[in-house]
């Protein structure tokens, strides 16, 4: 098992509205033990195709290898209605000049209106990622559908309970399942798990899961906030997620998803060693199991 850490987290600098430069922040990575990125280019521009593949290079000159992408989604209103397909072929298209092996997707464009209905959202899913799955199939990725929590979003209100597709695990199985494809399966997010299922019940989903899981976003929280805390910071039982997913056969990369907070410029390095340093903490649990 080999470790993965979120590329983007790193381009933020410390009070600084300037982004750090990808070479740099590939530097910093690499540098603290990490040899797999979870990155994803923001493909802008004309130009945009020719940008990803310097990326590429930029990455492998720094001995980086790109494990997995993640596909736009636009819950929060990030992208207008006529943007934001382009921006998800688009994104496909860069996996694939990344050599990335998986495209993480949310699974939940489908907004209920006046009701929820399970079955129209699996359909309208199933249409939604079927191009997708196509253009992966045809170039080796894989599409993987990732386990999402109830966030109570207010611009899509709760209707008996529910507001978000895929929150729900037999609905996840049920994207994954309708495909019935090897280039679907699933990236299982432990703290998006434990928001969902509680502390004693995501591994039982895990369990269920397992068959499809094909990468991973690691990251702990508590108090029923979706936090993205490094491992052993929250409330998760990592040992318990550690043994499952060594006895399900799991073969894939921990790939940490960091997303809140910028370090100082002198903490930062040393940081990053100590979150590589959690990441063979995990590694060993896994073993042991």
């Amino acid at each position: 098992m080999e470790l993965s850490l979120s590329l983007g987290y790193l381009l933020s600098i410390y009070g600084s509205d300037r982004l750090r430069s990808l070479e740099d922040a590939a530097c910093l990575c690499k540098g603290a033990g990490f040899d797999f990125v979870d990155y994803s280019p923001i493909c802008q521009g004309d130009a945009w195709e020719a940008d990803v593949c310097r990326e590429r290079e930029i990455l492998e000159r720094a001995g980086l290898a790109v494990e997995q992408t993640h596909a736009p989604f636009n819950r929060y209103g990030f992208y207008s209605a006529e943007e934001f397909p382009e921006r998800f072929r688009r994104l496909f298209v860069a996996s694939r000049i990344l050599g990335a092996k998986a495209v993480v997707v949310h699974a939940d464009e489908y907004r209920p209106i006046g009701r929820y209905d399970v079955r129209e959202a699996l359909a309208f899913t199933y249409e939604f990622l079927a191009p997708y799955v196509e253009y992966a199939a045809k170039h080796g990725l894989i599409v993987a559908v990732e386990n999402l929590c109830e966030d109570f979003y207010p611009a899509y209100p709760q209707i008996d309970g529910k507001s978000r597709f895929t929150s729900r695990l037999e609905e996840l199985l049920g994207v994954i399942e309708r495909f019935h494809s090897p280039a679907v399966g699933c990236c299982w997010d432990f703290g998006h798990a434990n928001l969902a299922f509680g502390r004693e019940g995501m591994g039982a989903a895990l369990a269920q899961a397992l068959p499809y899981v094909c990468c991973t976003h690691v990251h702990d929280n508590y108090q029923g906030r979706d936090l993205h805390l490094p491992p052993f910071f929250g409330e998760i039982d990592w040992a318990r997620q550690m043994a499952l997913l060594k006895q399900g056969g799991y073969a894939g990369k921990l790939s940490f998803e960091m997303v809140y907070g910028v370090f100082p410029e002198t903490l930062l390095p040393m940081w990053l060693q100590n979150l590589c340093a959690t990441g063979e903490a995990l590694k060993a649990m896994f073993a042991g199991a």
